[in-house]
């Protein structure tokens, strides 16, 4: 069975940004190399001259321009890569990708081409124009020519992978398992990201110091700084919408025949926080009866671990929205116990479309006893418009989203909440929620 070459994105990003690197540090050489011979090899008796300075121009400009180029195509297969960095799939860029690549390779390789004429001018037609030679310039100029063709090297070598991953390479098939590598043949890219540009770092702090550049210890500095970031840096891992819908709505299936089954008739109630000893608890209580009659806060205290409720009768079910509700108050950095509605009302918006990205706008505004939510293109809008076929769970507990904003609301303002109606439209993919903010008993009530 032929070995096949699968396309690795991560591999030729990281292959990509080694060149830039390789070539940054070739153009800055070439800077110095240029000061030795515009500048040095007058102190050796070289006698200016168009005949040979022309020329050496020439060669100058060509290489820099290659140079340039490649730095700029570099960055534009970054840009084609980029994208697919997540996904392993193969782009329609995949054959513009590779015919830049192959353009950076030829324009290395005309580089270094046009290098060799250079240094034919330096270490030739220059003696016959006054220069002496001297281990005092040769060494150095040696030095910077070497580490020169050394960087090309090196980028060619990365274009080259990025190319044979790019063109040849086949995409990961939806359905393919890979085998399980050991340990110790397992890649952590940001650990290597990290290794190489602390490393690449050092060498560029040690250049500095023994060429007195400060343009190199600034260059440095920045790539051990960014790598010492990426070794500190978790990346948050991302579902696709359609398999969180997946994922949840069996759960939710469940419980409605569940609710279904045992006959449970009244409308689900998101409990105050006053109902439980902890503020970790966030619980839905659901009559046998119709009416929203809700037990004593001593019962539910003492039996809030338990799930069928006695006298009168009726169930507990920790709320849908749990985790999300968590995971808000993670966001914001406080508990909804310690707020109070306006703090809702002014973080909720921001909360939901920029930090979590989970809507595309947010509306929230409060009339007496009742909050209405409108919510902008929600990934939870297709999840939200299956549970309205889950009859028991619709009108007793609704979606993830509705769920975690009535858990919010009832800790933030100290009351019961109940999701009166919640209405969904594709037209507008918009979903619309009231939530009834129910008064306690006066021997219960408390100030907030």
């Amino acid at each position: 069975m032929r070995a096949q070459i699968l396309y690795r994105p991560k591999i030729i990003l990281l292959s990509l940004f080694v060149t830039l690197v390789m070539t940054s540090f070739s153009v800055f050489f070439l800077s110095r190399l240029d000061n030795i011979v515009n500048g040095d090899l007058y102190g050796y008796g070289l006698r200016f001259s168009y005949e040979w300075a022309n020329q050496y121009w020439n060669y100058l400009t060509l290489i820099t321009g290659f140079l340039g180029v490649s730095m700029l195509i570099t960055c534009a297969s970054i840009a084609l890569t980029l994208p697919q960095r997540h996904t392993h799939k193969i782009g329609s860029a995949k054959f513009v990708t590779s015919i830049l690549l192959v353009m950076g390779i030829l324009m290395f390789v005309l580089s270094i081409f046009l290098f060799t004429r250079l240094d034919n001018i330096v270490r030739g037609d220059l003696y016959g124009y006054g220069l002496r030679f001297s281990y005092e310039w040769a060494n150095q100029y040696w030095n910077y020519l070497t580490l020169i063709l050394g960087f090309l090297g090196i980028a060619i070598g990365m274009s080259g992978v990025s190319f044979v991953l790019t063109f040849i390479g086949a995409p990961i098939p939806e359905t393919q398992v890979l085998p399980s590598l050991s340990p110790l043949l397992r890649i952590n890219f940001t650990r290597l990201t990290f290794y190489l540009l602390t490393s690449i770092g050092a060498i560029a702090l040690a250049f500095s110091i023994n060429y007195n550049s400060s343009i190199l210890a600034f260059i440095g500095l920045g790539l051990i700084f960014w790598g010492m970031i990426l070794l500190y840096i978790k990346p948050e891992n991302h579902v696709k919408e359609n398999l969180l819908d997946k994922t949840t709505l069996p759960s939710l299936t469940n419980l409605n025949q569940i609710v279904k089954e045992l006959g449970y008739k009244g409308k689900g109630v998101y409990l105050s926080p006053k109902y439980f000893k902890g503020f970790e608890s966030s619980k839905v209580y659901i009559n046998t009866r119709k009416d929203m009659k809700l037990p004593p806060t001593k019962k539910i205290q003492d039996e809030e671990d338990k799930i069928f409720i006695k006298n009168p009768n009726g169930i507990l079910i920790t709320s849908p929205g749990l985790e999300l509700k968590r995971l808000f108050e993670k966001k914001l950095g406080t508990n909804f116990t310690r707020v109070n509605f306006q703090y809702l009302e002014q973080n909720i918006s921001k909360l939901l479309v920029e930090d979590l990205e989970i809507a595309r706008e947010v509306e929230i505004e409060r009339e007496n006893d009742r909050v209405f939510v409108k919510i902008e293109n929600s990934i939870y809008q297709a999840m939200c418009k299956e549970a309205k076929k889950l009859s028991k769970i619709h009108c007793s507990l609704g979606c993830p989203l509705c769920s975690a904003i009535a858990c919010a609301l009832a800790e933030a303002t100290g009351k019961s909440v109940v999701i009166e109606k919640e209405q969904t439209s594709d037209i507008d993919q918009t979903t619309k929620i009231e939530y009834h903010l129910l008064e306690e008993p006066k021997e219960e009530q408390t100030q907030k």
